[in-house]
């Protein structure tokens, strides 16, 4: 529905800081595009988004839930744990990329939810997982589920536990490692703790199974970084199964990993339109069950 403003004076904000203090729930970007898009309109003309309105300015303009569609929709198997109209829950697979880069231009996360929208919705990344991370993962299907979703992962209201299947026994029953986390200067894709590392990042854990050759943890991030599990098992002297970059063990006896043992089990966030307390646990994929199987043998 469109919608007018009548200034009532000369502002001095810019126009899309304007419009994002009327509309909390959208978020100042949103409104940048609008204005770039020719989406808003001041006394019928286009501007720019530092356009400061004057008083008696006309300001038109149409709230879209949804943004443009600009990938391509592809037939990709996805396992839905729970769905409704402003948000979706996915658990995900191995070998799937989240959402398209160099190199995964196609065939990611994001080109399959479009295939099951039937290219209607342009779903909201709010959060992502590693290509062979698999398990709960959350996508927005509006802009105002897509502010509110990312406010509550920068306050870090969301809670998001994990299972890993890391080398090693791990002799603690419970542990909290504390360690800043940055890029490699010796490969940038590898996150590692190290002098020059900045980003404060908490991880938690608790040993579910243990053996000699190796764990099943419980671990909850606190924060959010960039292979934090990854990076923090590595350092306290216990990668992730499968993990060879970070020097995880490929096999273990006759079994082998071709990814890393790392699964998102259980997420618990406020539905951003509703405002009750959701939760929803995705259950473990075939290899990491294997593993527990084996575990128990040795037990």
């Amino acid at each position: 529905m469109k919608q007018k403003i009548i200034c009532g004076q000369d502002l001095t904000q810019r126009l899309d800081c304007y419009m994002n203090s009327l509309h909390k729930d959208y978020s100042r970007n949103y409104f940048q595009n609008m204005i770039k898009n020719g989406k808003l309109l001041v006394n019928g003309k286009t501007v720019h988004p530092s356009y400061k309105a004057k008083k008696n300015d006309e300001i038109e303009y149409v709230m879209e839930e949804t943004a443009p569609v600009s990938l391509k929709a592809e037939n990709i198997p996805l396992d839905v744990i729970y769905e409704d109209n402003d948000i979706i829950v996915i658990n995900k697979q191995a070998d799937l990329v989240v959402h398209p880069s160099y190199g995964h231009e196609t065939g990611t996360l994001l080109n399959a939810l479009l295939y099951h929208f039937q290219n209607k919705i342009n779903p909201f990344m709010v959060h992502r997982l590693d290509k062979d991370t698999t398990g709960a993962i959350i996508f927005a299907k509006n802009e105002k589920s897509k502010v509110s979703l990312s406010k509550q992962f920068q306050k870090r209201t969301i809670y998001k536990i994990y299972i890993a299947a890391v080398t090693g026994a791990v002799l603690e029953d419970n542990g909290r490692i504390e360690a800043p986390l940055g890029r490699s200067l010796a490969n940038r894709k590898i996150i590692e703790v190290g002098p020059l590392a900045k980003k404060q990042a908490v991880t938690e854990f608790k040993v579910l199974h243990r053996s000699r050759d190796f764990s099943i943890l419980q671990v909850h991030i606190i924060t959010g970084r960039t292979h934090q599990i990854r990076s923090h098992m590595k350092y306290i002297g216990h990668p992730v199964l499968g993990d060879t970059a970070y020097g995880g063990s490929d096999h273990i006896g006759d079994m082998k990993f071709t990814r890393q043992m790392l699964h998102s089990y259980k997420i618990s966030f406020t539905h951003p339109v509703t405002s009750k307390p959701m939760e929803f646990t995705a259950p473990l994929p075939e290899d990491l069950k294997k593993c527990e199987a084996l575990l128990a043998d040795k037990l």
